[in-house]
């Protein structure tokens, strides 16, 4: 699983690009708004289809929702962007949103030895990083960093949660946020962000049981229920995208960059 729901300002105008000699996307920079006191987060978002039609009408410094895109992370660049999606232009009334849900696999086992890992601060804080491998289609996968920070005290204590549950090859669904720090460097006096993915909550993939049953539905509807319609007679958005509208099919390369593997037992640097 890959879905992120978003809310943004776009920092241009939406462009028309060529992705193939039949498909094209809008592509527009986005910023989305920082999470306490963190920096805002720049991406990439690129609309295919009839998304696109309505995203490549929207004005430069406009408040967008993006609905369902898919969060990708180009290890090269170091950059995130988002795939497809539904996008509305919304007022300050919406709420801010900033939902990302992954799953995969974990790439590596957590060294308590490692600060880069795992580390306690002197205000009693816990915080440990860990990086999932989702995968991309075509026997690739992206990599991505996310951090779990919390106090002793808290009831939730996903730090914790990952240090003791999560090993390489465990299966792994989290909900985060994407958020961005930001400094400027001692030696060369420039501006730096790094982007990552804080945890919010997080399901572990279950066991498997050779002893388990097949659920059997308990509840019986009669087939001459008729149901009523709903937003008269209006059919929800197709999301079909360019790259394939059949189920679990590939998401697109991104561009210059040739995927990590979904079994690449490297370990990135944090």
């Amino acid at each position: 699983m890959n879905l992120s729901f978003l809310c943004a300002q776009t920092v241009g105008v939406p462009k028309e690009k060529a992705i193939s000699e039949n498909s094209f996307a809008t592509v527009c920079d986005l910023l989305l708004p920082p999470v306490g006191n963190k920096a805002p987060t720049p991406i990439q978002l690129n609309v295919y289809g009839k998304a696109a039609e309505r995203f490549a009408r929207v004005p430069a410094g406009a408040q967008i929702y993006i609905h369902g895109s898919k969060l990708r992370y180009d290890l090269n660049s170091k950059t995130y962007s988002l795939q497809g999606g539904i996008v509305t232009q919304v007022d300050t009334a919406f709420p801010i949103l900033n939902t990302v849900v992954l799953s995969g696999r974990c790439v590596k086992d957590i060294d308590q030895e490692d600060a880069r890992a795992f580390k306690t601060t002197a205000d009693g804080l816990m915080i440990c990083n860990q990086t999932l491998s989702v995968n991309t289609g075509r026997n690739q996968a992206d990599l991505f960093n996310f951090y779990a920070i919390n106090a002793a005290e808290d009831k939730l204590n996903n730090a914790e949660l990952l240090v003791n549950f999560t090993r390489k090859g465990t299966g792994l669904s989290i909900q985060g946020k994407l958020v961005t720090d930001s400094w400027v460097d001692k030696e060369t006096k420039e501006k730096k962000n790094l982007t990552k993915i804080q945890l919010v909550s997080m399901t572990l993939a279950p066991k498997g049981n050779t002893e388990s049953k097949p659920i059997t539905s308990q509840t019986t509807v009669a087939s001459s229920t008729d149901v009523g319609s709903l937003w008269g007679g209006k059919v929800a958005e197709d999301l079909a995208e360019p790259w394939g509208s059949q189920h679990g099919a590939s998401l697109p390369d991104l561009p210059g960059y040739a995927m990590a593997g979904a079994n690449d037992d490297s370990d990135p640097p944090f």
